[in-house]
């Protein structure tokens, strides 16, 4: 972190040294792009100095650092306690742009810190897992993605959806299959071609197994189109995955990834949708296709059941105010969701509830095997204050 790097200079300064060679660790402000994707999480940078400037690149570096701590460090400074708000993937994916936005806005409301933690790790169920443990005091929430909920319709989620209490769905979002650039297919009907002369050979990358990417997968499998899938957690490392050789394709929802399709680093093949989108009019649906419609990607606030009920309508009604601002709106549009996305606490279960019957459906006629879910992914901590 910053105040680590900043210690590590001073004590070396202390120690008068005659030389430093070693790692710093630094956590960029939002909105700083490493490479070429979003970075929001800790940064290791290698440094080795020579001994004749030291004394001025430590004295340079602890100004630097000093002047890049976030403002978020206020909360901090003034002791108040932070509302948590538990994002269970990776930083710089779509559930973390949501989480982010939502605290910095839902702080405003509500006149309170509020700190997001990315608790990544098997499709999303070591961050709910986190919120289980928590006490029920309306204090600790989490986004909950159709990722994670997925997992219900399956035999062995290893946690109740009356776990937890939705607070509001916030976006919307159809999914898309991309190819990177650089990949030897130019459209769906070469990918296609290819996977069903050579089933199992070419691999999506995906957000974890028994998610909508996984079941999709699977109704393409049905289909005669077998596809290898990678589960990976983090998004900046799901995102690279097909330029590293490490997948094929990538499953995603086209506006988490909108800069790289604009950059034309990673190019949409194929929507999940009933229809074609308006913002992807050359690219066919798997609708129209015979493929079926997919499944569009959600994501919802929630908290852990047997919280009070003044609590959950305060945080609710809260909600509903952040989705009616100018900010939101113009979050939504940023990421390809819709206009329409959110809906509010009281009509958040139906909807939750409908969406599992539906997915129940599918996952009774797979076969046996895969009605049950198995760990992909280890849990890892990263937490930012706003």
């Amino acid at each position: 972190m910053i105040l680590a790097a900043i210690g590590s200079a001073t004590n070396w300064l202390r120690t008068g040294g005659t030389g430093f060679a070693g790692q710093l660790h630094y956590t960029p402000p939002i909105g700083t792009r490493v490479g070429s994707l979003p970075q929001e999480r800790e940064v290791t940078m290698s440094l080795t100095l020579p001994v004749a400037k030291i004394s001025r690149a430590a004295f340079s570096l602890l100004v630097v650092l000093a002047f890049a701590l976030p403002a978020s460090t206020s909360a901090q400074k003034t002791g108040a306690v932070a509302l948590e708000l538990i994002v269970p993937f990776g930083p710089g994916g779509g559930a973390d742009a949501l989480g982010r936005s939502t605290a910095k806005l839902l702080s405003g409301i509500l006149a309170e810190p509020v700190q997001v933690s990315n608790v990544p790790g098997a499709t999303g169920r070591q961050g709910i897992a986190k919120l289980i443990a928590a006490p029920a005091d309306g204090r600790t929430l989490a986004v909950l993605t159709s990722d994670t909920f997925t997992l219900q319709a399956y035999v062995n989620p290893q946690w109740k959806l009356s776990d937890v209490i939705p607070l509001g769905i916030m976006t919307k979002q159809p999914s898309a299959l991309l190819l990177p650039s650089n990949s030897p297919f130019k459209n769906w009907s070469e990918f296609e071609k290819e996977a069903r002369s050579h089933p199992g050979t070419l691999r999506v990358a995906i957000t974890g197994l028994g998610s909508p990417d996984y079941l999709t997968l699977q109704q393409l499998a049905a289909k005669g189109i077998k596809l290898l899938p990678v589960p990976l957690s983090n998004p900046e490392e799901r995102y690279r995955a097909p330029f590293e050789g490490k997948a094929d394709a990538l499953y995603e929802q086209s506006g988490d990834v909108a800069r790289l399709i604009t950059t034309q680093q990673l190019r949409p093949v194929l929507s999940f949708s009933a229809a074609r989108l308006p913002s992807l009019p050359e690219v066919p649906s798997s609708q129209e296709l015979g493929l079926g419609q997919g499944f569009d990607q959600f994501r919802a606030i929630v908290v852990r059941a047997g919280t009070d009920p003044s609590r959950v309508k305060a945080v609710g009604d809260s909600l509903e105010k952040l989705a009616n601002l100018p900010e939101f709106h113009e979050f939504l549009k940023a990421t390809g969701a819709a206009e329409d996305s959110f809906v509010p606490a009281r009509s958040a279960d139906a909807f939750l509830q409908s969406r599992l019957e539906v997915l129940k459906k599918l996952v009774d006629e797979m076969p046996f095997h895969a009605r049950h879910i198995y760990n992909d992914g280890q849990p890892e901590a990263l937490v930012q204050q706003f």
